[in-house]
């Protein structure tokens, strides 16, 4: 029996027969929610089916495996992998019941077992396939740094009709190589808020600082002080390259889980960061506040947005909140433009609380937030 224990919270097994009963009823009790992406999945009907379809996975090596999702010992859902062995190809699927989605669940499974395959089984290759839309399905590749190699046209058959399938795949050594720049743990864990760092796509990452990060930290913010002078309280402390130092160093003392700050990378520069601070839970849940800047020359490309939107994903997984808020000074449009792109909306007006000037405080409730992405 294979088992892969992903991290604290997941493990991954390989199912038994006996499993059968459980899995019919987690099909049959989600049908509404599986149907439209996984239409073949819900066509089992009876527990006799699907205790014959473990039979025959088991029986075939070459054949789909199965992995039990496994959280905090209750199954949620069921990855596996379709090995072509002569090939040494792989092509990973998966699926988690109703209201597990959006904790990261399958991100962390799927780096779990594309790691066993490109390490552990010798494979070269290994393919994720996904409606267009499904944009949560898509997601993930997506973030473990896939390359997206093109759009097979009306090539599977859904409910509402034929729909285009996005294929992704990752080889062997771009995922050596992604580990040993640090995008990938080699646990398999991509997505702690901390390290290792949250991969955005093959060029562009969000990461804790480093002591070696001062140099470069200083250089950007002293070529951009004009600007962030007046909309920080920070950056007119910082008139030195020990200034930046010290500031690294007073980041990375604090508790490793916190959160705070990542700094923004796109083709191996520094470009900008985002903060994330979190709050005591109170009766509202539990809460944190994102803050972010970036140099003027990477400006009007779409990196803040991405990466805002990076960092509140696994920011909401990993520190399981209620929701986020973000703070731009009134004046600054481009600050409220890019929250009001993300899906936040205002939520009051502080006066007086910047030398400046008043700032418009936004947010988003962690609900809201799936369901944008899900729109996304």
């Amino acid at each position: 029996m294979t088992e892969i224990r992903v991290d604290s919270e997941i493990t991954l097994r390989s199912p038994g027969i006996p499993d059968a009963d459980l899995l019919f009823e987690l099909i049959d009790s989600n049908r509404d929610h599986l149907g439209r992406w996984l239409p073949g999945l819900v066509a089992v009907k009876s527990v006799e089916e699907e205790r014959s379809w473990l039979e025959k996975q088991i029986d075939n090596p070459d054949g789909e495996r199965p992995l039990l999702i496994i959280v905090d010992d209750v199954v949620v859902g069921v990855i596996g992998a379709k090995v072509q062995s002569l090939n040494d190809a792989a092509e990973v699927g998966y699926w988690l019941v109703e209201g597990q989605q959006g904790r990261g669940l399958t991100t962390r499974s799927c780096a779990a077992i594309v790691d066993d395959l490109l390490r552990s089984q010798g494979m070269n290759r290994v393919v994720i396939r996904a409606a267009v839309d499904n944009t949560r399905s898509r997601a993930v590749p997506e973030r473990l740094g896939f390359v997206h190699e093109g759009v097979e046209r009306e090539a599977v058959k859904l409910p509402e009709g034929f729909v285009d399938m996005a294929v992704y795949s990752m080889l062997a050594s771009e995922w050596r190589g992604a580990q040993e720049m640090g995008f990938i743990d080699p646990s398999g864990r991509p997505l702690t808020f901390g390290a290792p760092p949250i991969l955005i796509d093959s060029e562009m990452m969000l990461r804790r600082p480093r002591s070696d990060d001062a140099a470069e930290l200083f250089s950007l913010l002293d070529s951009n002080r004009d600007r962030l002078d007046w909309w920080s309280g920070w950056s007119n402390r910082l008139r030195t390259e020990e200034d930046a130092s010290a500031l690294i160093q007073s980041s990375t003392r604090r508790d490793s889980d916190q959160g705070s700050p990542l700094y923004v990378y796109e083709s191996g520069a520094l470009v900008g960061a985002v903060n994330v601070e979190t709050s005591s839970a109170d009766k509202s849940g539990a809460t944190a506040d994102v803050r972010y800047w970036i140099g003027g020359e990477w400006e009007g490309r779409g990196l803040m947005i991405r990466a805002c939107r990076a960092a509140v994903d696994a920011a909401i997984s990993h520190f399981e909140l209620d929701g986020v808020t973000i703070h731009a000074g009134a004046g600054n449009m481009r600050a409220r433009a890019l929250a009001e792109r993300l899906g936040f909306t205002m939520h009051r007006l502080d006066r007086g609380v910047s030398a400046n000037e008043d700032v418009i405080v936004y947010s988003v409730s962690a609900s809201d937030w799936a369901k944008n992405a899900a729109e996304r």
